[in-house]
């Protein structure tokens, strides 16, 4: 079953479904409910992935906070250790949006989360002979980092060969809700592991997580790749200058440029509390890594709720107030949780920011896909992992006020900045909340 022609540019490229995709599409088209997708079995397969997936990053994001605090005592060797971990994103989120596009994705995630595994293998016999040192950790991070987002685009875009169209809203609001179950558990099975066998349990962890999604991917027996079919001519190039005409369309569109500069702001401050939450734990509450993986547990319960919200979202016409509230909620949030002392009480506030963070998010990607021309959509995605890349820069930032003047200032200050960016763009872009 062929598609349309694609709408791109390039009039001489046209895009054709794979045997096994066109079979899932048609079994299910007539199925519009919430759970259709479930009937899909290759969608199954990939849920699990995703599960997985989701899972093992939390277990390395949090494991690598906690051992670079306890190999360095600082702030500051924290937020480096997740500035080196997001580094690449900045580098690799445009041409891994385009790699997605010229491989067969089932393939390249199989291989990369087969590199990872060897990765954490490796880092994991390090760390149970005694040899695992700083640099060492930041070698790991930053390898972690690229292998990610390499990934990232390519499983986004992969759940679009495994659905019909109809039915993408319901996957999608299945694979966040995953990923919030992965953002409870994931931390909480890091705090035990490093409080029980240390770093070397982790990162083993990671490598078997990494393992059990390459055996779930491969049961998917959708080819992961799209066809394109050539007119003779095509120009070689083709791929670079879909890019550049991607980020010409992106700061052409007023409304998209001011939406992707205000993500790009409020992503370099919004994951300092994130990161910084081992030196809270320590600093503030003389917790050890099993009250780390609970506090940051309490950030995955506070994204369900938005995950259901997505579960349901059909034409939600207000996505730009929703955006800039979150953010402003976001901000708030933590900035009482910079100033709490007790536990329960920073649970909550916790639980606030993982609501208002992913509804953030989850607005975000909804806006750009709204006033983005389609024929940039796949361009879009992977510019939105920008933000992610653009944190390096507030991470640092706060690792350097965190040492001088106390982590509970720096990560406030994050806080009030996500106010002062939610309110600037109110006052000089509020067209942005009639989107």
């Amino acid at each position: 079953m062929a598609m349309q022609p694609s709408t791109d540019s390039d009039a001489s490229t046209t895009l054709t479904e794979t045997p096994a995709a066109a079979e899932a599409v048609e079994s299910a088209t007539a199925n519009t409910s919430l759970w259709g997708p479930l009937r899909i079995r290759d969608y199954r397969w990939f849920l699990l992935s995703g599960l997985t997936f989701s899972g093992s990053l939390w277990v390395g994001i949090t494991a690598v906070g906690w051992i670079a605090l306890e190999l360095t005592g600082s702030p500051s060797g924290v937020t480096l250790a997740s500035a080196v971990w997001f580094s690449p994103f900045v580098f690799l989120a445009l041409p891994a949006g385009v790699l997605a596009d010229s491989m067969d994705r089932r393939q390249l995630m199989v291989v990369l989360r087969g590199l990872s595994a060897v990765l954490m293998i490796a880092g994991a016999a390090i760390a149970f002979s005694g040899q695992l040192s700083y640099p060492l950790l930041l070698v790991l991070a930053a390898s972690n980092g690229a292998l990610i987002i390499l990934e990232m685009p390519a499983r986004q875009a992969y759940i679009a060969m495994l659905v019909p169209r109809g039915q993408l809203v319901n996957a999608m609001a299945m694979l966040s809700s995953e990923g919030s179950v992965s953002r409870v558990v994931g931390p909480l099975l890091a705090g035990i592991l490093l409080d029980e066998t240390g770093a070397g349990g982790a990162f083993l962890a990671f490598a078997v997580l990494c393992l059990m999604i390459v055996v779930f991917t491969l049961r998917i027996r959708t080819p992961g790749r799209v066809v394109r079919e050539r007119a003779p001519g095509a120009a070689a190039g083709r791929m670079h200058r879909e890019l550049i005409e991607g980020l010409r369309h992106l700061v052409g569109h007023r409304d998209a440029r001011a939406v992707v500069t205000l993500a790009i702001l409020a992503g370099t401050v919004s994951w300092v509390y994130v990161t910084l939450l081992p030196v809270m734990t320590k600093d503030v509450f003389d917790g050890d890594a099993r009250l780390l993986g609970t506090l940051s547990a309490a950030i995955g319960i506070g994204q369900v709720p938005s995950a259901v919200l997505l579960a349901f979202y059909r034409d939600f016409r207000h996505t730009g107030i929703a955006y800039l509230l979150s953010m402003l909620i976001l901000g708030l949030s933590i900035v009482g949780y910079a100033v709490s002392t007790s536990v329960p009480l920073t649970m909550g506030l916790l639980a606030l920011t993982g609501l208002t963070f992913s509804s953030q998010q989850i607005m975000l990607n909804a806006i750009l896909l709204r006033i983005v021309d389609p024929r940039f959509h796949g361009r879009v995605l992977g510019a939105m992992f920008l933000p992610w890349g653009f944190n390096v820069l507030g991470l640092l930032s706060a690792g350097a006020i965190a040492e001088a003047l106390g982590v509970e200032l720096a990560v406030g200050i994050s806080g009030a900045l996500l106010v002062i960016f939610a309110c600037g763009a109110v006052l000089l872009r509020p067209q942005l909340l009639r989107i």
